[in-house]
């Protein structure tokens, strides 16, 4: 950097409130009789073949900032202001603060993301100032938030802005033919007013110039003649324009971390509204605004309908509307949509199901990945996610489309077992329901609570059902077949709907519980455990008949029966099977013995009846053992006390429905 580069000027100005870098530039340069390029030039910001990168309207780096500080009398702090970080608006609007504008590459991108329009939408009545003489020689401040495709209307001047030259019908900064974006529009054109128009015109329009092929227009003076936008209308965007200006500048009252997904589902239900048009014409209730999308939404389908071609790319669907007006119609539809519109979930679901089939039939399948791929607040992303029998569609085997949990919990995934207890299944599944299945068998019965506890795993943490099988420890293959076969039982919609109420007053419960259960705490503990041979002789004294015989339970057996019921999980699924087929033997032995210890604690009947409740002792010793470890499987290996055993007590943990007819590795 030269030394001339540095030297301050000899005049400069004080940056109006919200005022942007390249209106700064325009009215600097104005002043001191030069182009905007040289004023860039002096002032350090200038690269490249002069050039004044795109990039610099959102931030500047801090050894540029200081230069142009230096060389405008400027403090760093006001310099930094002019940009779209440094006055805070990139933290505020979600799509602007994840946006990185690199030498102006990725414009398109910003674009079609809503971040960020370059060539900014104007007020004539704000560009023609307040009367001031400062204000009255160079013009009004050109507003950083008008770059912001969010920001169409003024309410100071309770009008819609305008977005082109009312002579040339341009942009005042969107280069013609190839040109890359940058921050000004013929920046080495000199004697311009800030307020006049910069876009070239040639050919039959050439007799119109001003200096230096420029329109020259006057873009601070009204066309004289009122909206066409109906008075009802505009006083309705207005008043959207208001509401989101309240989180595009939220006061002391309103952090700027509220609702930080506000601006990203007000983005994407406009993107549905677009794609499906004209079904959401209805949330109008407006001829005049429905006639705007529909401009729009035409241009935007035929381009959708185009094969591609050699040559320019066009602008992308997902753009917003370049005219203003077209934008706050499709804005005020989708704010019709949004979740704090409505007082249920319920009811947002219904309007925006319609809505995503129509945009998804409408789209390529890019084009519908692109939409999957953004983030919106959890009641945006349960009221878009498409469900198949009651779960979050999967997509395939594993395709996760949806990490969104499906309802607002106290409880976690970590609190969910992979089999839904019996007792909460007494407790919480109704008469009603149990009636329409008809008798619920030792078959159906596991699949009904394996089924419900995928679902409460879904309503905690959100995901496919394969994720919170994954979650629940369940391989994936028995989640599928569970159900299979849950949604043979529950035929009808009747049905399906019970089985969702039940499980939703299971979730009311566990959101209400005071101290909760972590079984994945316990599985994780247990994940390698083994009876030790200690307790297993303890557990077994004084029942001889079950000891030395070639039928008699052995320790593989207790462990998967313990296991089971410590975790609420399904004994085929325990470490002692696991390593059983890891061997390669066959469980088909151990299998047969966990059944007549369960049929015999249906029957209280025999020493495997006693062996259970010891089992069952043992298993609430474990229980504790591991609720009160940080997570270390030493030390679960809780002593067995046989005067634990009360006389003949033949109260079992083991339900009947537990019993399995298979008698191998089925699962």
């Amino acid at each position: 950097m030269t030394e001339v580069a540095i030297r301050p000027l000899a005049r400069s100005l004080a940056p109006l409130p919200e005022e942007s870098l390249p209106g700064y530039l325009l009215r600097l340069s104005y002043r001191l009789g030069r182009s905007p390029a040289r004023i860039g030039m002096l002032s350090g910001l200038s690269g490249m073949h002069h050039r004044l990168p795109g990039d610099y309207l959102l931030t500047l780096p801090t050894q540029l900032a200081d230069a142009f500080a230096h060389t405008t009398r400027l403090s760093s702090a006001e310099a930094q202001s002019l940009t779209l970080a440094g006055s805070g608006l990139a933290s505020a609007y979600a799509p602007l603060g994840a946006t990185r504008l690199v030498q102006g590459r990725n414009h398109a991108a910003a674009r079609s993301r809503w971040a960020i329009n370059l060539s900014s939408r104007f007020c004539p009545q704000c560009l023609a100032g307040d009367g001031s003489p400062v204000q009255s020689a160079l013009g009004g401040a050109w507003k950083l938030r008008w770059h912001l495709p969010v920001v169409f209307a003024c309410l100071e001047h309770s009008n819609v802005l305008a977005s082109a030259c009312r002579r040339c019908h341009n942009p005042p900064n969107q280069p013609p033919g190839t040109e890359r974006s940058g921050l000004l529009m013929q920046r080495a054109a000199a004697g311009l007013h800030p307020a006049q128009c910069r876009h070239p015109l040639l050919g039959s329009q050439s007799a119109m110039v001003g200096p230096k092929g420029c329109c020259g227009a006057r873009l601070d003076q009204s066309p004289g003649k009122p909206s066409a936008m109906p008075a009802k209308d505009l006083e309705r965007a207005l008043a959207l324009q208001l509401h989101i200006n309240q989180y595009l500048f939220p006061t002391s009252s309103q952090p700027a971390d509220r609702d930080r997904l506000f601006f990203n589902d007000l983005i994407a239900v406009s993107h549905l509204i677009k794609f499906s048009w004209p079904m959401g014409a209805s949330l109008l209730h407006s001829a005049h605004l429905s006639s705007l999308i529909d401009d729009h939404v035409t241009a935007v389908v035929q381009q959708l309908d185009q094969q591609p071609r050699p040559g320019p790319r066009p602008s992308s669907p997902w753009s917003a509307p370049d005219d203003p007006a077209q934008c706050a119609a499709l804005l005020a539809a989708a704010n019709e949509l949004l979740p704090h519109s409505h007082t249920g979930e319920a009811e947002l679901r219904d309007l925006i199901q319609p809505l995503m089939r129509a945009a998804l039939a409408r789209l390529t399948p890019n084009l519908a990945a692109s939409f999957r791929r953004m983030e919106f607040s959890p009641a945006l992303a349960r009221a878009l996610a498409r469900k198949i029998n009651g779960f979050y569609h999967a997509g395939g085997h594993r395709g996760s489309k949806r990490r969104t949990p499906s309802r607002e919990c106290l409880f976690e995934v970590e609190h969910v077992p992979a089999l839904l207890p019996l007792s909460w299944m007494d407790t919480h599944f109704f008469t009603e329901f149990q009636d329409l299945l008809g008798t619920i068998t030792n078959w159906n019965s596991r699949h009904l609570r394996r089924a419900a506890s995928l679902k409460l795993a879904e309503m905690a943490g959100g995901g496919t059902w394969p994720e919170c099988a994954q979650a629940l420890s369940t391989p994936w293959n028995t989640a599928q077949q569970s159900l299979k076969a849950v949604k043979r039982v529950l035929g009808s919609d009747e049905s399906r709907e019970a089985f969702a109420q039940a499980v939703e007053q299971v979730a009311r419960v566990l959101d209400e519980q005071p101290r909760r259960i972590d079984y994945a705490n316990r599985r994780s503990i247990l994940s390698s455990w083994h009876l030790p041979g200690a307790n297993w002789i303890d557990i077994c004294s004084g029942l001889e008949t079950l000891r030395g015989r070639a039928t008699s339970p052995g320790p593989a057996a207790a462990t998967a029966l313990i296991w089971a019921q410590v975790t609420q999980g399904d004994y085929l699924h325990s470490p002692a099977l696991g390593a059983i087929r890891s061997s390669g033997r066959s469980t088909a032995p151990v299998v047969t013995t966990v059944n007549q210890i369960l049929h015999a604690a249906k029957c209280h009947r025999g020493e495997k009846a006693k062996l259970a409740d010891r089992l069952r002792l043992y298993a609430d010793l474990l229980a504790d053992t591991c609720d009160r470890s940080e997570g270390s499987p030493q030390g679960a290996y809780p002593p067995f006390d046989l005067q634990l055993v009360q006389g003949d007590s033949r109260t079992t943990l083991f339900p009947p429905d537990q019993a399995h007819s298979q008698t191998g590795d089925a699962g």
